[in-house]
C-alpha cells in the first residue's frame, strides 16, 4: 500500500498533490522570521513544480491579511499604502497579487513616516516647480529618490536624514524663504548621490537634479539656484561665506544633527561610523577628529544668525565630546 503522503501525479504537467498539512519550508514562505520588509514568495505560476501548494499558501496569506487586523498593523499598512502612493486596499491587494504578504512584525514605522514625509514634499513641490511636468515622469523621479535613500547600505545618509532636514526647515521658517520650493527641492536632492568611498558626493547628486528638474521642465534659473544649494552642503568655509540666506536656512537644516540630544548625537556618529566600514579605525579615528576639528575651529558653525543662537552651544559640546572620544581611542 502506497505512503499517502507521497505526490500524486496528475495531468501532463505532473504537479504535485499531497494530503494534509503543506511542508514546514512552504509554511514558512511569507510568515518567516524576518523582522523588517515583505518576503518575497514564489512566482505563483502555474508551470512551476508545487504550484497547487504554492497556490495554498497564497490562499492562507489572502484570507489572513483580509481578516480585520489590530490597530497597530492597520497603522501601519495605511502609513506603507501613503508612502507607495496607493490606497490600503490596492496596496495590498498588490501584495497578495504579487505573492507577497504584509507580515504583522513588519512595523519600521519611522522608515514609512519618512518616505511619506519625502513623498508629500516632492508632490507638493514639483506641481509648483514644474505644474505641466508628465505625472509618470514624475513618478519615476520620485522613484528614484526613494530607492536612493532606502538604499540598505546607507546607515546616516538615508530617508530618516531626508526627512529629518525637510522637517528642520519646515519648523524654522522655510516658508519665509526667498524661494521655498527650491530649498525643498535642494534638500531632497542633496545626498541622492552618496559614495562613502567619492569625495565628489555633492556634485554629482547637483548633477543628478539638474538632469531630473530640466526633464520635468523646471525653468533653467531656478534649476540653477538649486544646483548651487547643493553643491553648498559640501559645507566648506567658502562655501557658507557665499550662502545666501536660502542656502544658509539649508546648510544649518542639514546639520542639525549636530545640535541633537546627547543620544541621538552618539546613534548619529555609530551611523557614519558604519557607513565607513571600509576604512579601519587608525585611519577613520583621527580622520574623522580633523573634521570635527575644523568644525570647532570656525567663529560659527551655523550661518544663519537665529540657528546659531539656538543650536552652537549644543553642537559644540557633542563635536568635543566625539573628538575627546575619537582621539582617546587611539
Amino acid at each position: 500500500m502506497g505512503d499517502a503522503r507521497q505526490p500524486r501525479m496528475r495531468g501532463r504537467a505532473a504537479t504535485p498533490m499531497r494530503r494534509g498539512k503543506p511542508p514546514a519550508p512552504l509554511i514558512s514562505w511569507g510568515l518567516g522570521s524576518v523582522s523588517l520588509g515583505h518576503n518575497n514568495g514564489p512566482p505563483l505560476d502555474d508551470e512551476a513544480p508545487g504550484y497547487l501548494w504554492r497556490r495554498y499558501r497564497w490562499a492562507k496569506a489572502h484570507a489572513a491579511a483580509w481578516k480585520p487586523p489590530s490597530m497597530g498593523v492597520l497603522k501601519f499598512r495605511v502609513a506603507r499604502a501613503e508612502a507607495a502612493g496607493l490606497s490600503y486596499r490596492d496596496y495590498t491587494a498588490g501584495l497578495l497579487d504579487t505573492g507577497r504578504y504584509a507580515q504583522a512584525r513588519d512595523r519600521d514605522t519611522q522608515r514609512v513616516a519618512a518616505l511619506a514625509a519625502l513623498r508629500t514634499a516632492w508632490r507638493q513641490t514639483i506641481v509648483r516647480l514644474a505644474p505641466d511636468a508628465p505625472r509618470m515622469q514624475s513618478a519615476v523621479v520620485l522613484t528614484a529618490l526613494k530607492g536612493a535613500y532606502d538604499d540598505a547600505s546607507r546607515a546616516y545618509h538615508n530617508v530618516a536624514h531626508i526627512a529629518a532636514v525637510l522637517a528642520a526647515l519646515e519648523a524654522h521658517g522655510v516658508s519665509g524663504a526667498n524661494d521655498p520650493d527650491a530649498v525643498r527641492m535642494a534638500a531632497l536632492f542633496h545626498d541622492i548621490v552618496y559614495d562613502a568611498r567619492a569625495s565628489d558626493n555633492e556634485l554629482a547628486s547637483a548633477r543628478v537634479a539638474a538632469l531630473h528638474l530640466t526633464e520635468l521642465g523646471v525653468p533653467a534659473p531656478r534649476v540653477g539656484r538649486i544646483v548651487v544649494m547643493i553643491e553648498a552642503t559640501r559645507h566648506r568655509p567658502e562655501d557658507v561665506a557665499a550662502a545666501d540666506a536660502d542656502t544658509a536656512l539649508l546648510l544649518d537644516c542639514d546639520l542639525a544633527i549636530l545640535a541633537a540630544t546627547r543620544d541621538d548625537y552618539q546613534a548619529y556618529a555609530k551611523a557614519v561610523r558604519r557607513e565607513y566600514a571600509h576604512v579601519p579605525d587608525p585611519t577613520f579615528r583621527p580622520g574623522r577628529a580633523r573634521i570635527l576639528r575644523a568644525f570647532l575651529a570656525r567663529p560659527r558653525i551655523f550661518a544663519t544668525l537665529r540657528l546659531a543662537e539656538l543650536w552652537e552651544d549644543a553642537a559644540r559640546a557633542n563635536l568635543a565630546a566625539e573628538c575627546a572620544d575619537l582621539e582617546t581611542r587611539r
